[in-house]
């Protein structure tokens, strides 16, 4: 009998352990981008609807965006999460693309604003940002 139910506990730990695909399809899209000659960042621009699928797959380390042009983004390290004063959590990663540039990717789960949530993706020179919810 001990032997059966320690199988089973160990079956559940390790499906437990496995990650999963989150996928997310988004609402709107918005940028931003940096002056190279002045070094200063332009204003948010207005979100745009868009409506496009988002994977986040912790099995093989990769975040996908199925825009026009697909972006893959292979994650290089994972932050610890964080929860800010207004209660909201950001997960953040350390990422590389298919070119071979480094970005930080960051999903925030907005607290006072139930349900919503977004994802940025955080070059040196260009920021963008969708707002999302999870299909799943």
């Amino acid at each position: 009998m001990k032997i059966k139910f320690f199988t089973l506990i160990l079956t559940l730990f390790i499906f437990s352990c496995h990650g999963q695909v989150i996928k997310c399809k988004t609402t709107g899209f918005a940028f931003r981008s940096k002056d190279e000659t002045t070094d200063l960042w332009s204003k948010w621009s207005e979100f745009e609807a868009v409506e496009i699928l988002l994977t986040i797959d912790g099995d093989n380390n990769r975040i996908k965006i199925f825009s026009k042009q697909e972006q893959v983004y292979d994650i290089i390290k994972t932050y610890e999460s964080v929860i800010d004063d207004d209660g909201d959590k950001t997960s953040k990663w350390l990422c590389i693309n298919e070119d071979g540039l480094k970005c930080f990717i960051r999903l925030v789960k907005l607290n006072s604003q139930e349900g919503r949530n977004q994802i940025y993706v955080d070059f040196d020179d260009l920021m963008f940002a969708y707002n999302i919810y999870r299909l799943d």
